[in-house]
């Protein structure tokens, strides 16, 4: 999939949903709940459609043409299997990381051991409420769990983090979705609509960046 291509499904989304739902039927389901979980996932797939493709599925839902509900499981547990899997695989190349610090470090070469304890340090007292923020953030998301992982934070601690983020998250813009997509002012003007998740989602990076340029003029 291209830029082209990437920016077509994304302008074009309700187009596509209804042909997915016209030849794959209910297993549709299946394709978008796959979206999500590579979208989740997969640090190299956040490229992929996330805000947008809840919001669009939710418009679809509106209509009847999907559920409601089978949407809102799928796409919860869909984004917990996927943070999970992205958790464990930088888990595994931490462990990897460790091993290798004072052997063979040819493939971590691009680590900084100082800014590694600085990632963990900031995981074991920030990590937490950073599940809940980088899930409204696009990459951030993918990038969270897998930074987590390799940095050998407590699953355990996170989790309830996680599965908040998560659940707010999907429930939040699948219920975005269902909203607007009964309102027929919106009909065939979704681009609209995608644009505003747009810079919604960009928010919190934005109120982020706009706190740390105060605190250095202080």
């Amino acid at each position: 999939m291209d830029l082209t291509q990437i920016i077509d499904f994304l302008t074009h989304l309700d187009v596509h949903i209804a042909d997915l739902i016209g030849q794959y039927g209910f297993g549709v389901y299946a394709i978008l709940f796959l979206i999500i979980f590579l979208e989740t996932g997969a640090v190299v797939m956040a490229i992929l459609p996330g805000d947008s493709l809840l919001v669009g599925a939710g418009a679809f839902a509106a209509t009847g043409d999907l559920s409601l509900f089978v949407l809102l499981l799928g796409f919860f547990l869909a984004t917990v299997a996927g943070d999970s899997l992205n958790f464990h695989i930088g888990r595994y190349f931490g462990r990897k990381y460790r091993s290798s610090r004072f052997e063979d470090r040819t493939l971590f070469k691009f680590i900084n051991k100082e800014n590694f304890e600085k990632v963990q340090g900031f995981f074991d007292h920030n990590g937490r409420r950073l599940f809940l923020g980088s899930r409204f953030v696009p990459v951030a998301r993918a990038l969270t769990p897998f930074t987590a992982g390799f940095t050998q934070a407590d699953f355990r601690h996170i989790s309830p983090f996680l599965l908040l983020g998560n659940a707010f998250w999907t429930g939040l813009y699948v219920s975005v979705g269902f909203f607007f997509g009964q309102m027929s002012g919106f009909q065939g003007k979704f681009h609209y609509l995608i644009l505003l998740i747009f810079l919604i989602s960009m928010l919190p990076a934005t109120v982020y960046f706009i706190r740390r340029q105060l605190k250095k003029g202080e």
